[in-house]
């Protein structure tokens, strides 16, 4: 995972599996000015490896998911059981790449203890002007 040009994340390599699974978690700091989160897979064979996909997300639209998918979703504390991760399709780099796959995303804000969610909200909105996240009582 590439959160900037000079910082990458990397998981743990799975062998010999065709539908890996990493379950890994990264606390990432950001703030609303970082460019898009980008993750990108690789395959890792002995002699090197392969490109499988790649999906950029905006920052503001890293909470999308908490709102069915659409903008305006509910920023949320990662433990926050409301907070839902998001499957991405995973996209090519250059039309030569052969790819298919996707990969399940799930952002959050991390500290000790769970706010209010309309303290995430007026935060976000006041970073992102014009954002439609609110509560829907």
């Amino acid at each position: 995972m590439q959160v900037s040009s000079d910082k990458k994340y990397s998981t743990k390599v799975v062998k010999q599996t065709l539908d890996p699974v990493w379950n890994y978690e990264f606390d990432i700091p950001v703030d609303p000015t970082t460019r898009p989160i980008n993750v990108t897979v690789w395959d890792k064979d002995t002699f090197g490896r392969d490109f499988l996909g790649e999906v950029s997300i905006p920052f503001k639209n890293c909470f999308d998911r908490n709102a069915g998918g659409i903008s305006g979703g509910i920023p949320r504390h990662y433990r926050d059981p409301e907070n839902m991760a998001q499957w991405y399709t995973l996209g090519k780099r250059a039309e030569k790449n052969n790819v298919s796959g996707e990969v399940q995303l799930k952002f959050g804000i991390v500290e000790e203890h769970i706010r209010n969610p309309q303290q995430y909200i007026d935060v976000w909105n006041h970073y992102f002007p014009g954002s439609s996240a609110s509560l829907v009582d």
